[in-house]
């Protein structure tokens, strides 16, 4: 990944404008507390990343199709196999262990993904600090 492409900034959770700032006070991709956290600017460029009320509600719809492209082939596997079928009831458990161990860091990447989508990268910023 190279920076200043959208794909690095959205899978690092960095600031869309200079992708130096943490979008999330903890920067982790896997974390309990205070997980969606976001600072109101970027420590490094000045970003203001409380866009707008309710802004980040954009991020479930980003998130429900990549569930769906997560869950859809998982389910076509258990149809079109009907030797599998005796495996039912451990296929629901996989799938809702890996929907729980997914939601924290899926909403992490769902938010970046919005903000990226509306922020350009601008490289002027890259070595300035405020």
């Amino acid at each position: 990944m190279k920076k200043g492409t959208k794909l690095y900034g959205i899978l690092k959770c960095k600031c869309p404008r200079c992708q130096r700032g943490h979008l999330f006070t903890n920067p982790r991709l896997f974390v309990f507390r205070r997980a969606l956290e976001m600072p109101d600017k970027c420590s490094h460029c000045g970003q203001d990343f409380k866009l707008e009320p309710g802004f980040y509600t954009l991020a479930l719809w980003i998130s429900y199709p990549i569930l769906m492209i997560i869950l859809v082939p998982l389910i076509i596997v258990l149809i079109t196999y009907p030797e599998l079928r005796s495996f039912t009831p451990f296929f629901y458990l996989i799938a809702i262990a890996i929907l729980v161990s997914i939601q924290v860091p899926l909403m992490r990447i769902s938010r970046a993904i919005a903000i990226h989508m509306f922020i350009p990268y601008n490289n002027k910023y890259d070595t300035k600090s405020i």
